[in-house]
């Protein structure tokens, strides 16, 4: 019953670890546009 329990933990926390790592590494690789005053 123990195992079941913390299997069970472990698969909720893992999904949510990959949810925030695939949102965090969206985050760190946008890169918005360059403004025009920067470019010259």
């Amino acid at each position: 019953m123990k195992g079941k329990v913390l299997g069970v933990v472990s698969a909720v926390l893992f999904v949510i670890a990959t949810l925030v790592s695939s949102t965090a590494s969206y985050w760190f690789f946008y890169q918005p546009r360059v403004p025009k005053a920067l470019q010259k």
